[in-house]
């Protein structure tokens, strides 16, 4: 009997304190209902909408001049025309960089990538204005395929070169992007090489020119202390024309954002 006037008044206990407001003291000792804050929390983060979708026209023209530049001007995917590039020009990627104009057409020059692989090409998709920028700056993907078949291979400079061995190149999925100068007319930036999926192709999850050498069996020291040895023993003690970073001339505008150069800080 006793146990069970117990559990009645257990019972009726529970069921007020579920109907009864909780309160909490306020400014000034007044009291404001816990479960009121609690229905405007979530009140205005459902009350959220999406942005509608801005797709801007294919025929915009800074699309027009970088699908232009990557597949017929570039000096990677094809021979480069050296007047589409700003005097302040300045190359970035993960593993190389900041280049000039001078030493970016000098490396590719170097490298020849587009006659080592004859077939190479960008597959461009997905050309976009950046919104912060949206008068310079372009984004866009490549997913990079060809093969390694061009003689007498990838250049080292001096004459020396890695031979064509007939690797199949299947690219990752890639984010490239371009900077036009305030004539809309030259190009003043390109990043390249920052892997969008690394599980996708056979680039060991690598872009741009080092996403090749691990394809054609290139031997690339992950990024480290190796690595930052290499790359400045081969730009400034043996520079046979290809620079993973340049040692002079780096435009203001660059030097201003970043002091890193090559692989430091990836």
């Amino acid at each position: 009997m006793i146990c069970y006037t117990i559990l009645q008044f257990v019972v009726v206990v529970a069921s007020m304190s579920s109907t009864t407001t909780a309160f909490t003291p306020n400014n000034g000792g007044s009291t404001t209902p816990l479960s009121s804050k609690s229905s405007n929390t979530k009140t205005s983060s459902i009350a959220a909408t999406a942005p509608r979708v801005e797709v801007t026209s294919a025929d915009h023209p800074l699309f027009q001049l970088a699908n232009e530049y990557i597949y017929e001007k570039s000096g990677f995917y094809s021979s480069y025309d050296a007047s589409v590039f700003a005097e302040d020009f300045v190359f970035r990627g993960p593993y190389i960089g900041p280049l000039n104009k001078r030493d970016y057409l000098q490396t590719m020059d170097t490298f020849g990538i587009y006659k080592a692989i004859p077939d190479i090409n960008p597959n461009v998709w997905g050309y976009s204005l950046d919104p912060v920028d949206p008068e310079h700056r372009i984004w866009f993907m490549v997913r990079n395929t060809g093969t390694f078949t061009g003689e007498p291979g990838l250049g080292f400079g001096d004459g020396q070169y890695f031979p064509p061995n007939g690797a199949e190149l299947q690219g990752s999925p890639e984010t490239f992007s371009i900077t036009f100068d305030d004539t809309k007319t030259k190009i003043k930036h390109l990043t390249v090489g920052y892997v969008a999926d690394r599980f996708e192709g056979n680039t060991g999850g690598k872009g741009a020119a080092v996403g090749i050498f691990h394809v054609i069996g290139l031997p690339f020291p992950s990024p480290g202390p190796l690595l930052r040895f290499v790359q400045w023993f081969g730009t400034e003690v043996v520079n046979n024309g290809a620079s993973s970073y340049s040692t002079t001339d780096i435009p203001a505008w660059w030097t201003e954002k970043s002091t890193e150069k090559a692989s430091e800080g990836y």
